[in-house]
């Protein structure tokens, strides 16, 4: 055995400050890389000791909302010990070392995205030969004794190419990285490509995260992913939050984290909606409009006067029109566009108002393009009367109530402005002929000015 392995044998690694660590382990990884032979045990133990440090920074970052900077930067020496591991398993040790080498790609990906940097082409290069070796050996989908499978920890790492560096900070990042963790469970990575089903592909020979599935871009060793799963357990996962949040104390936190986990989870339920868009958008029946002069109006607010009033309304040119959504042009003097504020505008096919979000807004030659994701058709003005408070919070809320689809499993709710969420009080409502009380249970949908809840009813009072 060289002498660079009778290295770990020699020091306490818990005994080391974090700087210590990292510069005494990084020397013994790079003399793994340069010794004849790499023993399993000592590696492992190893990526134990660097696991734990990383947990405690991670519960630190929790805590206090630290940034990275804050931190020792234990980067270099994950990469340095996936480099060993990829060593390993070309001499033949694959089975036993796969496992912690996705899960070591993965924690270098997210602490480089919590430094604001992209997730580098060589890890992508290890973890994707890692996976092949993974699947060639017939046990990707196998739990390891790490608690998850090979299929898993990789799908973790490849969802990481989904975020933007910057777009969360330190603590999002980390507890988005936890939620991955969780809802890639059981989510297959599959070989043959079923358009129907995939959005996303992988190519195992090449040095980057998922991309959109392109059928004019030839790939290596493509895998696919279908995203369907996710994005439900996305959805159920901001549902839960808002359980969680009614419950949870600020305990050792020295500031509250919900908020910004909140916030991650809007991201990320609105991207991953995007994408169910954008996908059934591919056989949507979208026709193409010629300059249509449409009515329409954006931002809560407007809306609920433009409806309630019956007029109003900016003349916005309609470009397409889907099952799903629509296209604008939107020119001067028509007021600013926000991306996910509410828009309701009128159906040239109907004298009806159709309730939608603005899913897309950029700049163009002739003015902004607004992209609207379609909510309903179906919906109407109510009034939410609080019940049992005998103060100025008495206000009623006024929103728009969206019909259920019991055929497509789908319930009533309730889009009202964004921040009215309280399922702490009974409201009134009477959407027909009927008066309700009902409760508020969940946030489903959000934007920036709107939030779509539901609700439970607890009673229905004949009028």
């Amino acid at each position: 055995m060289s002498p660079a392995v009778h290295v770990v044998d020699e020091i306490d690694w818990k005994q080391l400050t974090d700087a210590e660590f990292a510069r005494l382990a990084l020397m013994q990884a790079e003399g793994w890389l340069s010794a004849p032979a790499i023993e399993v045990r000592l590696l492992a133990d190893l990526d134990d000791e660097l696991l734990q440090r990383l947990d405690r920074q991670r519960a630190v970052r929790r805590r206090g909302g630290t940034s990275a900077a804050d931190l020792q930067d234990l980067r270099p020496l994950c990469y340095m010990l996936l480099l060993a591991m990829d060593r390993v398993c070309d001499a033949g040790e694959a089975r036993t070392v796969v496992s912690r080498a996705l899960r070591m790609a993965g924690l270098h990906a997210l602490l480089g995205l919590m430094a604001s940097d992209a997730i580098a082409a060589p890890t992508w290069s290890h973890a994707h030969r890692m996976f092949a070796r993974a699947e060639a050996a017939g046990d990707i989908a196998l739990q390891s004794d790490l608690g998850a499978s090979n299929q898993a920890l990789y799908l973790r790492l490849l969802l990481l190419s989904t975020l933007n560096p910057g777009s969360l900070t330190p603590r999002q990042l980390d507890k988005t990285f936890d939620w991955l963790g969780r809802w890639s469970q059981d989510i297959d990575i599959e070989r043959d490509l079923d358009p129907a089903r995939h959005f996303f592909a992988v190519d195992l020979k090449g040095n980057a995260g998922l991309v959109a599935v392109d059928p004019q871009v030839a790939q290596s060793e493509p895998r696919y992913f279908a995203h369907t799963r996710l994005a439900e357990r996305v959805a159920a996962a901001r549902t839960d939050y808002f359980r969680e949040i009614s419950v949870t104390t600020l305990g050792l936190y020295a500031t509250n984290p919900l908020f910004e986990y909140h916030d991650a989870l809007n991201q990320l339920s609105r991207y991953w909606e995007y994408v169910g868009v954008r996908h059934s958008g591919r056989s949507s029946d979208r026709t193409r409009i010629e300059e249509v002069k449409v009515r329409a109006i954006s931002g809560f607010e407007a809306c609920l006067r433009a409806v309630a009033d019956g007029d109003g309304g900016d003349a916005w040119t309609l470009t397409d029109l889907s099952p799903t959504g629509a296209g604008f042009h939107v020119t001067p003097p028509a007021g600013r566009v926000e991306k996910d504020s509410l828009v309701v505008f009128a159906d040239p096919g109907r004298a009806a108002w159709v309730l939608g979000s603005a899913a897309r807004v950029g700049e163009a030659a002739r003015g902004t393009v607004v992209g609207i994701r379609r909510l309903s058709n179906e919906w109407r003005l109510v009034r939410l009367s609080k019940e049992g408070a005998a103060d100025a919070s008495t206000e009623p809320l006024h929103g728009f109530f969206m019909f259920g689809d019991e055929a497509r499993g789908l319930a009533d709710s309730i889009v009202l402005a964004a921040g009215s969420f309280d399922p702490s009080r009974v409201y009134g409502i009477d959407p027909g002929r009927d008066v309700f009380k009902i409760r508020m249970s969940r946030v489903i949908q959000s934007g920036c000015d709107w939030e779509r809840v539901g609700f439970d009813a607890l009673k229905r009072l004949k009028v």
